[in-house]
């Protein structure tokens, strides 16, 4: 509804469509895995949504890229620049790859877990009250071209807030 609210108020824009945030701070899947991982052997994961994991830093510095180029425009190279565009980093994981992505940085930081084994699910054997989808991955190629971006490797701004949290 909201993207619909900006199309149709003839506004220019710059919308990003977003997946799997996380951050050092704030309640995300990093921080809950970790916390897991310390008080449990055995954990079970999904296996079967893909997606990436997007750093809240990577919003925030390709934002910050895409208004200074956005601005270094003139008012028709403007005029091509709003729109929707997908922003997230490359590459895709599940959420099973990324739990044990998580687990083998914080072991390499040199952090203690006690967990053991690591079980693949599927979604049907994990209900939430909200549905998510299976395929979040986002085709970022509109955004890459439009302002000149290289995005990097979801597993490069993850390795860095483990390192920060720990």
């Amino acid at each position: 509804d909201g993207e619909i609210a900006l199309e149709t108020s003839q506004v220019r824009f710059i919308n990003f469509r977003t997946c799997w945030v996380y951050a050092t701070h704030g309640h995300n899947f990093i921080k809950t895995m970790l916390k897991l991982a310390q008080s449990k052997e055995e954990l079970s994961i999904i296996h079967d949504q893909v997606g990436v994991p997007t750093g809240a830093a990577l919003i925030a510095d390709v934002t910050a890229q895409v208004i200074r180029y956005y601005f270094l425009q003139s008012v028709e190279q403007q005029q091509q620049l709003h729109g929707h565009y997908h922003l997230a980093p490359s590459g895709e994981t599940t959420w099973y790859d990324y739990a044990n992505y998580i687990f083998e940085q914080a072991r390499k930081s040199g952090m203690t877990l006690p967990i053991q084994k690591v079980n693949p699910i599927e979604t049907t054997a994990y209900p939430t009250p909200a549905q998510r989808p299976l395929n979040s991955r986002l085709n970022t190629q509109k955004l890459q071209q439009a302002f000149k971006l290289h995005l990097p490797h979801w597993q490069q701004g993850v390795a860095q807030v483990i390192n920060e949290i720990l």
